[in-house]
């Protein structure tokens, strides 16, 4: 599932003009320029575990949770569970089971096109202050350029200021939408996005969510507009997270799950 910075290098030099055919760059496993939050704060937010924490994914409703498909194909929903309620992936809150996983029917390994996966969960949660659900946007609602998005999870940290940070505790980052046609440029060697996936970063690079934040949430005034997906590299400059956009799948969710 790792595709490591030097991997996707590698793949430029070797196959050049011919990358297009080839899986896109994964999540490499850090988020960047973030800061730690309390699940308070984002109560939606869940650690998938498969044993361990390998995914975030968000809370819908009592039964169902949303996370990227690329977390959940291929792999025995028996093993899947769920911390919930809980500001640490490995302890605190409550751990559930998994029933079902619904990938999208047009989810694509290699393009990473329609990354969702709905998860049905075996018991109905008992919501609270540290256990609610998020709300979703309407079918094909939009994100202005340039506002801002909060994006969480435990994947793993990289500052170069600060070393002995730590990923125990959920973080967060604040990033701003980009603009489909400049994102859509910044990955055309990978065949660009698509109109069910959503860039945010700063052109800069610095601030990102990466693999161990896959799944998760990408929220704007407590909607839920984006599920953590994929990207080049962490942070890199030009080339911003690329999440996939919610408001694009609103109907097949509520067709899956009535909400």
């Amino acid at each position: 599932m790792i595709r490591s910075v030097v991997f996707c290098v590698l793949f430029v030099a070797v196959f050049g003009a011919n990358l297009k055919s080839y899986p896109k760059p994964r999540l490499d496993g850090r988020i960047a320029g973030g800061y730690e939050i309390d699940i308070e704060d984002a109560p939606h937010q869940v650690s998938l575990q498969w044993p361990d924490h390998v995914c975030g994914g968000s809370i819908l409703s009592e039964t169902f949770v949303l996370t990227a498909a690329h977390c959940t194909y291929g792999v025995d929903v028996e093993d899947l569970t769920l911390r919930v309620g809980s500001s640490y992936h490995a302890s605190e809150g409550q751990v559930v089971k998994v029933k079902r996983s619904i990938l999208h029917p047009e989810y694509e390994r290699i393009t990473i096109n329609y990354d969702f996966s709905l998860l049905e969960l075996e018991e109905p949660l008992q919501f609270s202050d540290v256990c609610q659900p998020i709300a979703l946007p309407e079918q094909d609602q939009d994100v202005e350029e340039g506002a801002l998005l909060l994006v969480s999870g435990w994947g793993l940290t990289y500052n170069p200021k600060n070393r002995e940070e730590s990923n125990d505790k959920l973080r967060a980052v604040i990033v701003p939408k980009v603009n489909d046609e400049y994102c859509n440029a910044a990955y055309s060697q990978w065949s660009g996005i698509t109109e069910a996936m959503i860039c945010a970063g700063y052109e800069e690079g610095g601030k990102d969510a990466c693999l161990g934040d896959s799944g998760g949430p990408l929220v704007q005034n407590e909607t839920l507009m984006g599920v953590v997906s994929w990207g080049f590299g962490c942070a890199q400059a030009g080339y911003p997270g690329v999440y996939a956009r919610v408001a694009s799948v609103r109907d097949w969710v509520k067709q899956e799950t009535n909400l």
